[in-house]
């Protein structure tokens, strides 16, 4: 009899611990659920943010250089050494801005990785499967817009490079024979790249625009 009486505490104490690690499991989702995913997504939206707003300086900058570089050449310069000068820290200034931009698309592909990763593990533990497959579905869905808003803001810094290559020979040619009868001999290349620079601006508005929408609609409503 005491034999069965011990077996039987033994097993009650098993039950219970698994219980009770199962509440307490279930606690530690519950955590994770309520409060470090609205963090996680806080965060996420907020970094998105901050990467969308460094790309749309570094495309303000660019245009900046243009400008400065139309005053040079086809306005024309009243004061050549000196515009050419403020021209100078203006492409080092576009230069740095673009590097900046860059980085942070790249940075925020790779942080996309750790929020989706605990997006998914919430989901995971959803028990209702009808549930549990629209949230993978909405997961998949957000998972694809992230990839292609990172696509478009590398796509757009990428269509600026060619500008700022050309830009950069312009600007060259300049430097080792700043007069007005040179500056005047660029003209119809400045020209050209002004409306290269159109184009190319327009699409990186686009994908600024779609960024902005795309983090926008993460947003919890007030």
């Amino acid at each position: 009899m005491a034999r069965y009486t011990t077996l039987y505490v033994v097993f009650l104490i098993g039950v219970l611990a698994i219980c009770g690690g199962g509440a307490a499991a279930q606690t530690a989702q519950s955590t994770r659920s309520d409060t470090q995913g609205l963090k996680e997504t806080e965060n996420f939206i907020k970094e998105g943010g901050d990467v969308v707003h460094t790309v749309a300086v570094a495309k303000a900058q660019v245009e900046a250089t243009l400008a400065a570089y139309d005053t040079l050449v086809a306005s024309p310069s009243k004061n050549m050494k000196r515009d050419y000068g403020k021209l100078l820290k203006a492409v080092k200034t576009m230069d740095e801005k673009a590097a900046a931009a860059r980085t942070q698309v790249d940075e925020m592909e790779e942080a996309s990785k750790a929020y989706f990763a605990g997006r998914a593990a919430t989901i995971a533990t959803i028990q209702d499967p009808e549930l549990r497959a629209h949230a993978e579905q909405r997961l998949a869905e957000s998972r694809k817009q992230h990839a292609d808003v990172v696509a478009s803001l590398r796509a757009a810094g990428e269509s600026l490079d060619p500008v700022r290559r050309d830009l950069d020979d312009q600007i060259k040619f300049l430097g080792s024979d700043l007069n007005p009868g040179a500056a005047a001999s660029l003209g119809p290349k400045a020209k050209e790249l002004d409306e290269r620079g159109k184009a190319n601006f327009a699409k990186a508005n686009e994908a600024i625009n779609a960024a902005n929408a795309y983090f926008n609609s993460m947003r919890p409503s007030k």
